[in-house]
């Protein structure tokens, strides 16, 4: 563990130590909080436990911590907004709360029930029992331009982008207001935490996580003046973000540049522009963090042909985290550490089994 801590302090102090860690998902089964507003904090916190435990045997630079998100949509539910579960299983927002912009006139946090006061709950639990003992992790927070979006009739929301600014400075301003709170909230009660969301690996405690979703939705300069200008409040809050996005495409790297104190990038590869872009472009700025889920990914070839793309991405002032979630069936995932290996085994120490 303190060989591991160390690599990993070093790629966050951006050593550029000449190899990326790795971070693999090996557990017995898959985790996610049911986000049942009826089911006990206590209730969720005995499966996340049992879940961290799985992953602390993990091989690879994993320290693993105690993931508590319900998801990124607590914050419209603040709002008032309907959240339903969809075919997946998972929960999104059922229908726009804001269907023109003279709705967001009207548009208040309410004081009901709602999911946020549900995550609160959730930590401020995970919190008592663990006693800073395990780490947790922060959240997904998605940030203020996506939770607008998510509240927004998706075709009133582009065009008010253009025809009422100030209706979307005011949402985006009343959105910024609500993550802050949440934050502060979360780093006063949660003494060793984890704040990047996604992917699940380990950062040292200052800054907040950020997803960046909607920002391919919108053009570079729109993106800057309705995403960054709102990121960068909570970059100066809370001394950094960890940037995700979907989408991380060259169009928007300068953009991407001017959120203030970016301690990291995360991308999926299969929508983002060619990895070597991204490395070429970042190295040197910001972590670089790529990842690999089965169930998305092939569409840019297998894990090892991943592997193989970071590798030719790198360069001397790199520093990179790769992740690579667990396999749909949880089998051990011995040809990524073979693979890895062969990539990088001349440059560190590696691991030999799955309780090393």
């Amino acid at each position: 563990m303190k060989d591991t801590k160390r690599i990993l302090q070093d790629i966050w102090n951006k050593k550029a130590i000449g190899y990326p860690a790795l971070v693999v998902e090996e557990s017995a089964g898959h985790y996610q909080n049911s986000g049942n507003i009826d089911k006990s904090a206590g209730s969720e916190y005995d499966s996340a436990l049992a879940y961290y435990e799985s992953l602390d045997r993990s091989r690879g630079d994993n320290i693993p911590a105690l993931n508590a998100t319900l998801g990124t949509y607590i914050f419209p539910s603040v709002f008032g907004a309907k959240i339903k579960t969809f075919a997946d299983g998972h929960k999104y927002v059922a229908e726009p709360l804001i269907r023109r912009a003279e709705d967001v006139d009207r548009i208040r946090p309410t004081e009901g029930e709602n999911y946020l006061k549900k995550q609160l709950e959730l930590i401020e639990e995970f919190a008592r029992r663990t006693k800073g003992k395990i780490p947790i992790r922060m959240p997904d927070i998605q940030n203020p331009l996506g939770v607008a979006e998510m509240m927004w009739d998706s075709d009133d929301f582009y065009v008010s982008l253009y025809d009422e600014p100030e209706r979307v400075h005011k949402l985006l301003g009343m959105i910024c207001e609500q993550i802050a709170g949440f934050v502060r909230r979360v780093k006063e009660v949660v003494s060793d935490l984890v704040p990047i969301s996604w992917p699940w690996v380990w950062a040292p405690g200052k800054g907040v996580h950020i997803s960046d979703d909607t920002m391919s939705m919108v053009s570079p300069q729109m993106y800057e003046e309705y995403g960054v200008r709102y990121n960068n409040m909570l970059s100066r809050e809370f001394d950094g973000i960890y940037l995700h996005s979907c989408t991380m495409n060259e169009r928007y790297f300068s953009a991407i540049e001017k959120n203030e104190k970016l301690y990291s990038v995360n991308f999926a590869a299969q929508y983002s522009s060619d990895m070597e872009k991204i490395f070429s472009f970042f190295s040197g700025k910001a972590v670089i963090i790529p990842h690999y889920v089965y169930t998305d990914n092939p569409q840019i070839g297998t894990v090892e042909y991943f592997l193989e793309k970071v590798a030719a991405s790198m360069k001397e002032n790199s520093d990179c985290i790769i992740f690579v979630a667990a396999r749909p069936d949880n089998a051990p995932q011995d040809s990524v550490f073979e693979t890895y290996a062969k990539l990088f085994g001349k440059k560190r120490s590696l691991w030999t089994s799955k309780e090393s």
